[in-house]
């Protein structure tokens, strides 16, 4: 279903612009494995995978990225429920 969702919404993105897959769960399987499926499959040549950052690079809260490349909060270290997030930009 994710994969569905996923590759249904990158349909409707225009060529430079974003679109950020956004769950409120911490299992590997429906966020970072969803989304590396999604950029091996046959739309990800259209898409890259960008740091979650915001606009000047800075976040205002310190989060696990995942190497970098994903956003993670935890309730362990931020006192919320657990969230993720892949910012995938659509090449030009």
């Amino acid at each position: 279903l994710q994969q569905h969702i996923l590759k249904r919404a990158a349909r409707l993105v225009k060529p430079g612009g974003r679109l950020v897959y956004v769950t409120c769960s911490l299992l590997p399987e429906e966020n970072e494995r969803q989304v590396e499926r999604f950029l091996e499959g046959d739309e990800g040549g259209d898409w890259r995978l960008d740091p979650p950052m915001m606009g000047d690079g800075v976040c205002p809260v310190p989060f696990e990225t995942g190497g970098g490349r994903f956003l993670r909060l935890t309730p362990a270290q931020h006192n919320t429920d657990g969230f993720f997030a892949a910012v995938l930009t659509r090449n030009e």
